[in-house]
């Protein structure tokens, strides 16, 4: 015969059921953990976007300040360079400038020189004639002299004048006639009176040219070797 199971009344359950596995399990303490976590989340998120602004203008502040300074370096390195090559290009000015007038004070100095030394020549010839012309006034045999050392000087000569002034021919005749006998001279060697040779002048002519050793010719010479020294 059939059996037919009823359901048990609950006020009739054994009391020995296994228990559930949410027993125990507090669903209103889970909502507040979660929303505390929430809050803390939304906290920390809201702390790291302040800490993140707060950092984003420090960095722009930064840059900005990097930026000027790095303008002002910029503009500092571009105005000292410019300075650089201004101070450079003034220099260069400035040197061609002392180089030139350095050159000028040489030259100067050099042309003041020649000038000074050709005034000292100068002065030293006129002191010099001064003192012949007046040992002349005093020696006049000193021309005899020349004319010994022009004739000694042109011995090789096939036929020998000497010219001196017609004073000088009165005062010296007699000696220069004996100089003329000197052996060892051309035979045909005479003895001319000119009014071109000056009074202390001397021309030993020849075939081919001729010797001055008159005063003016010493001279002359004695300048020549001074402009040399």
């Amino acid at each position: 015969m059939a059996t037919i199971l009823k359901p048990h009344s609950p006020s009739v359950l054994p009391s020995t059921s296994a228990p559930s596995g949410l027993a125990g399990f507090n669903f209103d303490d889970l909502s507040k953990q979660a929303l505390a976590r929430l809050e803390d989340c939304r906290c920390e998120v809201a702390r790291m976007l302040e800490q993140a602004g707060v950092e984003a203008d420090r960095i722009k502040r930064s840059a900005h300040t990097t930026g000027l300074a790095e303008g002002r370096d910029a503009a500092a390195k571009e105005a000292q360079e410019k300075l650089a090559r201004a101070i450079d290009q003034r220099l260069g000015e400035h040197t061609s400038a002392v180089r030139s007038a350095v050159d000028q004070i040489a030259d100067l100095h050099q042309r003041w020189m020649d000038q000074y030394a050709e005034r000292l020549i100068e002065i030293a010839v006129s002191i010099a004639e001064r003192i012949l012309r007046e040992r002349l006034d005093r020696e006049p045999t000193i021309l005899a002299r020349w004319v010994k050392e022009a004739l000694q000087e042109s011995r090789s000569a096939q036929r020998l004048t000497v010219a001196v002034h017609p004073e000088t021919l009165a005062e010296l005749g007699g000696l220069l006639d004996e100089l003329l006998a000197t052996p060892g001279l051309p035979e045909e060697t005479t003895l001319l009176p000119d009014e071109s040779v000056p009074r202390t002048g001397v021309v030993v002519r020849q075939i081919g040219g001729a010797i001055d050793a008159g005063l003016q010719t010493q001279l002359d010479q004695l300048s020549s070797q001074l402009r040399l020294a």
